[in-house]
């Protein structure tokens, strides 16, 4: 009994980041049943439930994920490799299908990354650099998209441990860490390849360090085949769905040549640099990261400035790829935090007092939690779309076919309507010869959504109204 709480009191010490992380997860857990309607992001988090309820609903090949909005089509087409939503309908096989189970699936794996995070760095830092350095990042813009259900967080949970595991291999010569960073960094590297960058550090370990042969032989034998494993993904087989199943326009991979995001970085550099100095750990966080950065080059920390500068470097490439795109989809700078978070940490752990230490790290944390926190419900503005599936529910039938007007890249409305068909741009609809077009593809009906993100996008059509509230019209193409 006595050895029992001696474990459990580890935990309670507030000293020790699991007690912090232990807070932190149960502050994110509230609200964590709500539908994906907070303010930030709902028509990404929509685009992957659907995949999430189609393997529960329609076919469960992880290989072949599919979408609602495909219209007449299968709706196979290529994405992220879909492990979250796999794992959320593996959840609903023994539950029934919630939406929120992909919430807390992603909250469980970026809190273990932020404790792998903690590991990796104390391998080779002090203790306070790792704690400084893991409250840092988990209370970024980390601690409202780690309970979103897209897959970044998530995957950036995978590849942290895949992080630890693979220094420690090289450290301890600890076999069954090396089979641990080939699952872990496949599998999050595959999920969202973006999050690759948290391990561009490992080259550094490999090739920079005193370790025996054969581990760094082994390291960069796995680390070749999760490389293959992101190229064949990627680059080979969610090209060919897209291609053979005829839906691309779903998923793509940046801007295609570089010169292009280039143009589209400088005619909107002013949004893309607020992405870069607010979205990450706001204005405190910001002064600690600036505050540290400078420390480090006047110091020649040549070390720590590697470590930061070489993720920071492929994170620069993905804006280049991403061009303006990145001012709407800020969610991209989530994987320049790791690196970020581990210079403030370095930072931190020099200034002397460590009483004026805690107090900046508490102001931080405080300012980015106080900053999000309004995010943990549904927006006044996306409400309307939690009982649209009552509304179509009462005109039609569950297979029947939809049109709807909230854009050709939002797939929210389709989600909450239940619904497989088109999502477009309002203008399209008032073409008789698009109109005629879906219905001779199948589609049954029009969804009007009067209102989109603030925007009036209300319409009246030449076709038999059967529904109109203050939200939403139908119309018959029967």
């Amino acid at each position: 009994m006595n050895d029992t709480w001696t474990n459990w009191k580890k935990y309670l010490d507030y000293k020790d980041v699991r007690f912090w992380l232990m807070c932190l997860f149960i502050i994110r857990l509230y609200a964590i049943t709500l539908p994906p309607l907070e303010f930030q992001h709902p028509w990404r988090q929509a685009d992957g439930l659907m995949i999430a309820r189609n393997f529960y609903e329609t076919q469960a090949n992880i290989f072949y994920p599919m979408v609602d909005t495909a219209g007449d089509a299968s709706g196979i087409t290529g994405s992220e490799f879909p492990l979250l939503n796999y794992l959320s309908y593996l959840v609903s096989i023994i539950f029934g299908y919630q939406d929120w189970y992909a919430r807390l699936i992603v909250l469980i794996f970026s809190t273990l990354g932020s404790f792998y995070f903690y590991k990796s760095i104390k391998l080779f830092f002090s203790e306070i650099v790792a704690f400084n350095a893991t409250i840092v990042l988990t209370t970024s813009y980390w601690f409202s998209y780690s309970r979103k259900t897209f897959p970044d967080c998530f995957a950036a949970g995978l590849c942290l441990m895949a992080l630890y595991f693979v220094l420690d291999y090289l450290e301890n010569g600890k076999t069954s860490n090396l089979v641990f960073y080939l699952l872990c960094g496949a599998l999050g590297c595959l999920s969202k390849i973006s999050m690759t960058l948290v391990l561009s550090v490992v080259p550094l370990a490999v090739f920079f360090k005193a370790y025996p042969r054969n581990r760094k032989i082994w390291a960069s034998v796995i680390s070749a085949a999760i490389l293959m494993a992101i190229s064949g993904w990627y680059f080979v087989w969610a090209p060919y769905l897209n291609r053979t199943f005829g839906y691309g326009d779903h998923f793509t991979t940046g801007c295609p040549l570089l010169s292009m995001g280039w143009a589209e970085i400088r005619a909107n550099w002013q949004e893309i640099l607020r992405v870069f100095y607010l979205v990450p750990t706001k204005y405190m966080g910001l002064i600690i990261f600036l505050g540290s950065f400078t420390y480090v080059l006047y110091k020649k920390q040549w070390l720590v400035f590697s470590i930061f500068i070489i993720p920071y470097l492929c994170f620069l490439f993905i804006v280049l790829k991403t061009g303006k795109n990145i001012v709407s989809d800020q969610y991209y700078v989530l994987c320049a935090i790791p690196p970020m978070a581990f210079v403030s940490g370095f930072g931190l752990s020099r200034i002397s007092n460590r009483t004026i230490a805690i107090a900046l790290l508490v102001w931080a944390s405080v300012e980015n939690i106080g900053d999000q926190i309004n995010d943990f419900r549904i927006h006044k503005m996306n409400a309307v779309f939690e009982n649209l599936e009552t509304i179509v529910d009462s005109v039609s039938n569950r297979h029947d076919l939809f049109v709807i007007n909230s854009g050709p890249h939002c797939p929210t409305a389709m989600y909450f309507a239940h619904r497989k068909g088109w999502t477009v741009a309002p203008p399209i609809l008032l073409d008789p010869a698009f109109l005629e077009d879906v219905k001779g593809k199948g589609c049954k009906y029009v969804l009007v959504c009067k209102k989109m993100y603030l925007e009036d996008n209300d319409m009246t059509l030449p076709l038999p109204q059967i529904f109109e509230s203050n939200d939403y019209r139908i119309y018959s193409l029967k």
